[in-house]
């Protein structure tokens, strides 16, 4: 367990230095699936061959003086939703089983250009559609803090494979927190990128661009920054992918930033936790120097209405298929083919023009901050099988409102960092600070100290 619980870069290094092999360390990493896979089913496609046959081939090539990139050598995980060439993708879908890839997405194909080595693909929801993880082709992923609990999603077979140390870095994929919702249910670290960042040819479904995200999740910041840089920038396949050089975040005087805390203004109900959380992390970068003060984010439900009718656009042709065939797909999709009726086009034009609203006055908000710490989900991991309410201190809310601050950053398109605030009844509580448009590295240079101050990644009680 204790190379499972490193991180990506201090595995890389040691690999690099030949303090460990590359075969070793994905041995330990397919262990460490072999013993707690079977309680979390977070894995859903098992790579032990070809990832021993890569580490062998890197181990080789360091022998020989060569190291491919930063991750030389490292085991990662990708969601099954990312094309893997000669692979089934599928994205939990039963009409899509026998869909083969004849090649990588972009960011698989980036990270292993960067020396990853993947071992596994790890599970989603049908379709990629609900903000826990459940289909008719791999099952229901568990979250490894509580069994009974889900570890969000879609990409909660990410959160948990890496919460529990059996993959170091993985990527996800992000169309309404589905990066950051695994990230907090599950006490690490997730990335959203600034929209347009990363290509994100090769996503099955591939669909809303402007406002699906590739994106890595981790245990280290450091982890956050070197999968960024891996996978950022133009592949000349996907249009509007424009290529915004990325600072080194050490580089970065972040000792004293202009910080605004979000935290129940917007009329929002959050939960006891979860505002405890986001207060325990604006104190500890008070403790840090910043100045922190309340932002107002009054119309971050505005997100929810946009979602809605864009989303109940882009997903017409999806809801006429669970409609015809329903036995083909996820009960839970039902529900949403019901909820998400195809938009008049007067609730649509009003859509648009509200989003880009939005944009606007979250650019004006970055006028006077230079980082938002506000809540990602408002409610902390909920019981697997919920679907249209939430359970928020007693009272049950609609599940779309305690996704609202997630789906707040999908529609303006700003980068979004979770990190874990605490642990609260045995559950983690994660918070996200959201940066301005292409200002990664000032995330990262905020969150780096930050997690220090708040005690680093927790680690979910060993499974028995």
């Amino acid at each position: 367990m204790t190379w499972t619980y490193r991180s990506a870069t201090e595995l890389a290094a040691s690999i690099a230095r030949r303090e460990l092999s590359a075969e070793e360390v994905v041995r330990a990493h397919l262990e460490r699936i072999d013993a707690l896979n079977p309680k979390l089913n977070a894995v859903v496609e098992r790579l032990d061959d070809e990832a021993l046959a890569d580490a062998r081939r890197a181990d080789a090539e360091l022998a020989r003086g060569t190291r491919r990139g930063p991750l030389h050598g490292v085991p990662i995980t990708l969601k099954e939703s990312l094309s893997m060439a000669g692979k089934v993708t599928c994205c939990g879908s039963t009409r899509l089983r026998h869909h083969v890839p004849d090649a990588d997405a972009t960011a698989v194909a980036r990270m292993r250009q960067a020396g990853a080595i993947p071992i596994g693909r790890t599970n989603l929801p049908d379709m990629g559609m609900d903000s826990q993880t459940h289909n008719l082709v791999w099952g229901v992923t568990r979250n490894p803090w509580d069994l009974e609990r889900t570890p969000g999603g879609s990409s909660g077979g990410e959160g948990a494979a890496i919460a529990s140390g059996m993959s170091p870095l993985g990527l996800g994929s992000d169309v309404g927190g589905s990066i950051r919702i695994p990230a907090a249910f599950c006490g690490i670290v997730g990335l959203k990128p600034t929209q347009h960042r990363v290509p994100v040819t090769g996503h099955v479904p591939l669909i809303l661009h402007d406002y699906l995200q590739i994106g890595p999740l981790a245990r280290s910041i450091d982890d956050l920054e070197v999968a960024l840089a891996a996978i950022a920038g133009p592949d000349g396949k996907q249009s509007m992918v424009p290529p915004v050089p990325l600072r080194d975040s050490r580089e970065i005087d972040a000792r004293r930033l202009r910080i605004g805390v979000v935290n129940g203004n917007a009329g929002l109900p959050i939960a006891r936790a979860v505002r405890d959380g986001v207060t325990r992390v604006a104190r500890a970068a008070a403790d840090l120097g910043h100045q922190v003060e309340s932002a107002d984010l009054d119309w971050a439900a505005d997100a929810v209405f946009c979602l809605a009718s864009i989303f109940g656009l882009a997903l017409s042709k999806l809801t006429d298929e669970v409609r015809a065939d329903p036995a083909s797909f996820h009960p839970y999709l039902m529900e949403l083919a019901r909820t998400l009726p195809l938009p008049r086009s007067e609730d649509l034009a009003a859509a648009f023009e509200l989003r880009e609203s939005m944009r606007a006055r979250m650019m004006a908000t970055f006028e006077r901050h230079d980082v938002l710490i506000c809540p990602q989900v408002t409610v902390p991991p909920f019981p697997i099988g919920v679907s249209a309410t939430a359970n928020l201190d007693g009272e049950p809310v609609p599940m779309l409102a305690t996704l609202a601050y997630s789906l707040l950053v999908n529609g303006t398109g700003n980068p979004s960092l979770v990190i874990p605030a605490t642990v609260t009844d045995g559950l983690p509580i994660g918070v996200q600070l959201v940066g301005r448009m292409w200002d990664e590295p000032m995330l990262f240079a905020l969150a780096r100290p930050l997690l220090a101050e708040l005690g680093g990644v927790p680690h979910p009680p060993e499974l028995a």
